[in-house]
Parts: structure tokens; C-alpha cells; sequence
């Protein structure tokens, strides 16, 4: 398991342990829930240009084709991983959605609703955390790349 495996395992375990904890503390904030709504559509939005950017065929490495179909291999991916945080998001917001109707309609016995919001949304912000990292390193590939190919090309002159 690498890196990436261990970080996913305890941001899922402290989800748990936060929602456990405090997961009914979100109950008595709406402006913490409205909060979290605002983050995770910023979020979502942000997510699905991300994956429309990394999933442009233009953006494949130059090369043969095999190099072709290993960097899109690639690319798929790292866009299925980013599919299943814009799933978390969708679940966050539908959750807090819910959580804020229950609220509203003073709905009784609902605290395994907001458990399960406190835990989605904490996962969702934990997993978002190595996203930057992540699309750096997708474009300094890019860059590794393109300067290898301008060295093939023979690129001393200046253009």
C-alpha cells in the first residue's frame, strides 16, 4: 500500500472519530452547515473543471502511440480518484441539505443524519487537502515532457 492508500485510511478514521465525537455539534449551527455548503459546491465546481482540463485528449504526453495510450491510461486514473471525491462532495451536500430540512422541520431523533454529514463532509475536506499536490504534479509531468520533446527536437535555437 503506499502513500496515498495510508492517507485515504486515516482520513477515513478520523472522519469516524469526528463524527462520533462531534458529529452532533453541526445540529445546533446553521451557519456552519450553510458554510459547508458554500465550500463543497466551490469544491464540486472547481473538481469538475479540474477533471475536464486532466481528461483533454490534447493534453496527452507527445510521442508514439504506445506512449499515448500509457499516459492516458494514466490520465483515466486520476480522473476516476477525482470522480470519487466529486462523488463525496455530492453525497456532503445532499447530506447537509437534508441535515438543514430536518433542522427546519424540528425533526426529531435525527442525530445518525448529522453523524453521517459530519463524516462526509470531514472526509471530503481531508481528501481535498492533496488535490493541489496532485494537479502539480500532473503538470510538471507535462513540463518534464515538453522539455524532453524540445530537446529531441533539437532545441537550442531561440523561437
Amino acid at each position: 500500500m503506499g502513500a496515498r492508500g495510508i492517507y485515504i485510511i486515516m482520513a477515513f478514521t478520523a472522519s469516524v472519530a469526528v463524527a462520533y465525537f462531534w458529529g452532533g455539534y453541526l445540529k445546533n449551527s446553521g451557519d456552519a452547515m450553510s458554510a459547508l455548503i458554500d465550500v463543497f459546491a466551490i469544491l464540486a465546481g472547481v473538481l469538475v473543471a479540474v477533471i475536464s482540463i486532466v481528461g483533454d485528449p490534447s493534453m496527452l504526453l507527445p510521442g508514439n502511440w504506445r506512449v499515448a495510450y500509457v499516459h492516458a491510461e494514466d490520465m483515466q486514473n486520476r480522473i476516476a480518484n477525482f470522480s470519487h471525491l466529486f462523488f463525496v462532495y455530492i453525497m456532503s451536500l445532499l447530506l447537509l441539505l437534508v441535515s438543514m430540512v430536518l433542522k427546519d422541520a424540528r425533526a426529531e431523533n435525527v442525530e445518525s443524519v448529522f453523524i453521517v454529514m459530519t463524516f462526509f463532509s470531514t472526509f471530503g475536506i481531508l481528501l481535498s487537502i492533496p488535490l493541489p499536490y496532485s494537479l502539480m504534479a500532473v503538470q510538471k509531468e507535462r513540463m518534464k515532457e515538453e522539455i524532453k520533446a524540445r530537446r529531441a527536437r533539437g532545441g537550442n535555437a531561440v523561437e
